[in-house]
Formats: structure tokens, sequence, C-alpha cells
């Protein structure tokens, strides 16, 4: 399955709100190894955005202090980053059917950004 960064990003976000709910052993699994394989591409991604912070920063934070993007330059590392989310993966993943939840009610605002990884 091929999914771009930002994509894989909003899926685990949205999905770790599904887990704490009673699934079947099945789907949970299913979700579990979506989330495994994903987190990966997620640690990488952070990996490079701490990279692409480290490329705008003009000066090193005092002790305890974050490192900032000047704001000057905050509209490039932006078109930067955004490129770098519109990367694309492939991910060896089937989607889930919807019938393997059983009777686990989810939100429409929990479902819609999940509808990559389900089918009917």
């Amino acid at each position: 399955m091929k999914l771009s960064l930002g994509e894989i990003y909003g899926l685990t976000r949205n999905l770790q709100k599904i887990t704490c709910k009673e699934l079947p052993i099945k789907t949970s699994f299913s979700i579990y190894r979506f989330l495994k394989k994903s987190s990966i591409e997620l640690e990488v991604l952070e990996n490079s955005r701490v990279r692409l912070i480290d490329k705008y920063v003009d000066k090193e934070p005092l002790e305890g202090e974050e490192k900032v993007v000047p704001k000057e330059k905050v509209s490039e590392f932006n078109e930067e980053f955004s490129s770098l989310l519109k990367e694309e993966i492939d991910i060896d993943f089937e989607p889930i059917p919807l019938s393997d939840f059983g009777d686990v009610s989810i939100s429409a605002d929990d479902l819609i950004p999940l509808q990559k990884i389900f089918k009917e």
C-alpha cells in the first residue's frame, strides 16, 4: 500500500484513538501491525524534521530551550517539510475490512481519516 508520510502521520494519530476500544483480536493485530510498520517511517520522518530544523537555525539555543526556526526562514522550512510529507512510502499492509470491527462503534470523525486502511 502506497501512502505519503503525511498520511502515515495522520493515520497513526487517528488509529491510536481506536486502539483503546475493545476490538476483535484479528482487528487489533492488524492495527498493531500497521502501527509497528509505520513507526519506523515516522521515526525517519522525525529525524529528517530535526535535521531540517538544524539547517535553518542560526544559533544554538541556550540549555533547556528548543531550537526555533527564525521567522524569516519559516516559509522555506515549511515548504521543504511539506515536500517531505508528500513523499510516498510502500507499506506492506492489507486494508482492514470494516466487518472485522464487529459491533464496535467508531465515530465518523475517527473513521474518515482512516478510510485508506479500511475497506467495505
